[in-house]
Parts: structure tokens; sequence; C-alpha cells
């Protein structure tokens, strides 16, 4: 069985001990911040294209398809 008080103390020891370790270390110099000129590089929007060949490839190995479209069952919600 679990102590959960037992885990929240050792929880807050170790955050005390590691935060007295942080204390200690002398960080004498100032953190530099770097501000970087970024931008989006989206492609262009083109007219979409369909590659025929994509559509014959997926049908051959479709396990049923009808009138070039893939059939699948149809599926249930499940909880």
């Amino acid at each position: 069985m679990v102590n959960i008080e037992k885990i929240k103390k050792e929880a807050d020891e170790i955050i005390e001990e590691f935060s007295k370790v942080l204390e200690g270390f002398e960080l004498g110099e100032e953190e530099t911040y770097y501000i970087l000129d970024t931008k989006n590089v989206l492609r262009t929007d083109d007219e979409p294209s369909l590659d025929e060949s994509f559509r014959e490839d997926v049908l051959k190995i479709a396990p049923k398809t009808k009138d070039g479209y893939v059939v699948v069952e149809k599926g249930k919600w499940s909880n």
C-alpha cells in the first residue's frame, strides 16, 4: 500500500535540499537574452492537383473497392 503522506513529506524534503543547493551557486553575470528576427516560411498556395497514379495504386492494394472508391466497414463507438 502506498503511503501518500510519506511520499509528500519526502518530496518536500527533496525540493528543500535542492533549493539550498541552487542558492549556493554564484552567478556573477547577468543572463543574456537574444531576440531573433524570425518569420514563418510557408509554401505558396497553388491549385491542388491529384496524381492519378496514386489513386490507382491505392485502389490496387485496397481489400474492397466499388466504383473507384475504397469500401470500408462502418465502425462502432465503444467505451
